[in-house]
């Protein structure tokens, strides 16, 4: 019996199962779209750029520029606005490009509060979050309170606390954050809220 002699330019034939198939197409599929994401991110991030100027108070509270570049993302436009509907609550609402990506606040609270306690209800904070050697500040990568020291509070059954906050897109940044709200609460204690 004759056999037959193969095509010269026939090919083998693939004998990987169907489910195979499809993982190393998935796999494929994945690797390139990973590589197009990973160089459309690493051209963004190179174009991008801080354009705005950061002034040296915010909301009429001095607040040195170097304390918050660290958590503000590039962008062309800088602006803050003052939020105060809330009794006892003064928020400076920091916007890049007119998105909200810092907030800073005074709150006022019944003589006596925690730290921890304020923490419970202050966006971006958690009780568990680390607090400084003096016990006057709580902080995370995202957020911060602080306990004011006012010599003469002008509310005389309560404690003046500070608060700091990123929202998206603003930088995380734990060291920063310590730093921001430390300063942040200095300033307001030099400042009208206070006495």
């Amino acid at each position: 019996m004759l056999q037959p002699h193969p095509h010269p330019h026939a090919t083998e034939v693939d004998l990987r199962s169907p489910a195979e198939l499809t993982r190393q197409r998935t796999r494929l599929l994945a690797s390139a779209a990973g590589a197009l994401l990973l160089g459309l991110g690493t051209a963004a991030c190179s174009v991008q750029e801080r354009n705005y100027e950061i002034p040296s108070a915010l909301c009429g509270t001095v607040v040195s520029p170097d304390l918050t570049t660290p958590l503000l993302p590039p962008g062309d436009t800088f602006s803050t606005t003052v939020s105060d509907r809330v009794e006892g609550v003064k928020r400076c609402l920091v916007s890049v490009d007119g998105e909200q990506v810092l907030a800073l606040s005074t709150e006022w609270w019944k003589k006596g509060t925690s730290l921890r306690k304020a923490a419970l209800v202050i966006p971006n904070v958690d009780p568990d979050d680390t607090e400084t050697q003096d016990g006057r500040y709580l902080y995370s990568d995202t957020g911060a309170v602080g306990k004011v020291a006012c010599s003469e509070p002008r509310k005389a059954d309560g404690d003046l606390f500070v608060a700091a906050r990123v929202d998206e897109p603003g930088k995380p940044d734990e060291a920063a954050m310590k730093k921001l709200i430390a300063a942040y609460a200095e300033a307001v204690g030099k400042s009208g809220e206070c006495t």
